[in-house]
């Protein structure tokens, strides 16, 4: 009669057990794994080569950007991409929105909204220009 008690609360048990959740507080975790670290994510609005470059009369020139989403760190693989008075533009330093030339690889941060379209649609709060390797 007791053998047949047991087996149901040990069955009881093994289920409460397994479905809760430990009491794991953020200090403890903290303890647990590496504060600082070499490693890095930065994940782009869109990063690729520009392929499309026109400049409209209210200041702002919008850019189309095409790239591969293979190991670029983007969230999208192409988009127009508009460029304000307020895009920080960098090539080691700031740059001028003129800067921007078809051909060059860029990695965008966007601001607000986009537009999920195909091509999807944005506007840059940041644009990094990546040097061209002298090698390739």
């Amino acid at each position: 009669m007791k053998l047949k008690l047991i087996i149901p609360m040990m069955v009881i048990l093994a289920v409460l057990v397994a479905c809760s959740t430990p009491n794991t507080s953020p200090e403890s975790v903290d303890e647990v794994l590496p504060t600082e670290t070499d490693s890095q994510l930065v994940v782009y609005g869109v990063a690729g080569n520009i392929t499309e470059r026109t400049a409209n009369d209210d200041g702002t020139i919008v850019i189309l950007v095409e790239g591969e989403l293979d190991n670029n760190g983007a969230d999208y693989a192409r988009g127009y991409v508009t460029v304000n008075e307020d895009t920080v533009i960098y090539l080691d330093v700031a740059m001028p929105m003129d800067a921007l030339e078809e051909g060059q690889y860029v990695t965008v941060f966007f601001e607000g909204d986009v537009m999920e379209s195909d091509p999807i649609q944005a506007t840059a709060r940041q644009i990094n220009i990546v040097p061209e390797d002298p090698e390739n």
